[in-house]
């Protein structure tokens, strides 16, 4: 059992037995239906947002997207599927299986109800290029890309390696903005880059710079600064605190029943919400002793992190 997608207050867990939609505030769950998803494919990712406008009702919307090889031998096509899924008809509908030669970089982010995730796709004169696709979920078809800042795609166009994209470059999200995360090899620096105004180009400003050594993805800011962040460094569960102006880390404890930080532990960052989505049922509660100990945690949680839930899912 695993976190796949995390939406504004709400997880989406995959298991054996499918999809189940938690909003862990008020501890309500719903388990969805079953989605085909070829035992082949070499790229399965999921998304979800919720479409709060009256147009929607109110609506869960959830994504998955997955790849796969079709046809033999030397006919073979790289075959791209989109299916998505409504909470209000409690069904799945296949919007989009086509060919298609670009390679996903990254799991996908949710900004403003649009799904977006790195790619790299074959260029006419310049070899290899990256771009960020979009998704748009409520009108459930892809949307313009959206730009990268230029003097990272100058950096980026000379045709790295998959392997090198894999490990310098990073979409997030930040306090509900788009964040993206390079390596600059010319300064051996990570860079963080956040977009103010989402789709607008221009509104892509420089956050902090740190040294390679130190890589992280700041994921949440703490409580009442705008220059304390909360870090997670790339290959290892360890949770630390960013001062952008003494450009220092300080390693932070996160305690619970259970709770295991390994190196394959990753956080997804939720709004507390007492929002539950129609058809959900409690979560079975725990024995009295262990309702204790998890009250007692959480509340020390609480203190530390204000509005958010961090939750965490070893894979």
């Amino acid at each position: 059992m695993s976190v796949v997608a995390c939406c504004e207050s709400y997880l989406l867990i995959g298991c054996h037995e499918g999809l189940i939609l938690v909003n862990p505030s008020t501890r309500i769950y719903r388990v969805l239906p079953l989605v085909y998803v070829p035992s082949y494919s070499d790229y399965v990712r999921y998304g979800m947002c919720h479409c709060l406008d009256d147009e929607f009702n109110n609506d869960f919307k959830i994504v998955t997207i997955f790849r796969y090889d079709k046809g033999h031998y030397d006919n073979v096509d790289i075959v791209r599927e989109v299916v998505v899924f409504s909470l209000s008809t409690n069904s799945w509908k296949t919007v989009e299986c086509k060919r298609n030669g670009r390679t996903w970089i990254d799991d996908p982010v949710l900004v403003q109800n649009h799904l977006l995730v790195m790619i790299l796709y074959d260029g006419s004169h310049y070899g290899r290029k990256m771009r960020i696709g979009c998704f748009d979920i409520k009108a459930e078809r892809w949307s313009n890309d959206v730009l990268l800042p230029d003097i990272l795609l100058c950096e980026i166009e000379t045709n790295p390696t998959q392997k090198f994209l894999d490990d310098y470059y990073h979409l997030g999200v930040l306090d509900g903005r788009l964040r993206f995360s390079c390596y600059d090899m010319n300064k051996s620096t990570y860079n963080i880059w956040v977009m103010k105004d989402y789709g607008v180009k221009e509104s892509w400003v420089e956050l902090m710079t740190i040294p390679r050594q130190d890589v992280s993805h700041p994921i949440a800011y703490r409580k009442g600064s705008s220059h304390e962040l909360l870090c997670i460094p790339k290959y290892s569960g360890k949770y630390l605190w960013y001062n952008i102006r003494e450009k220092q880390f300080i390693e932070t404890v996160i305690d619970g029943d259970g709770f295991d930080t390994s190196d394959f532990s990753f956080a997804y960052i939720c709004k507390q919400s007492l929002l539950n989505f129609p058809g959900g049922l409690p979560i079975p509660s725990l024995s009295k002793e262990q309702e204790v100990d998890h009250d007692d945690d959480y509340e020390e949680d609480e203190e530390e992190n204000d509005e958010y839930l961090l939750s965490s899912c070893k894979f």
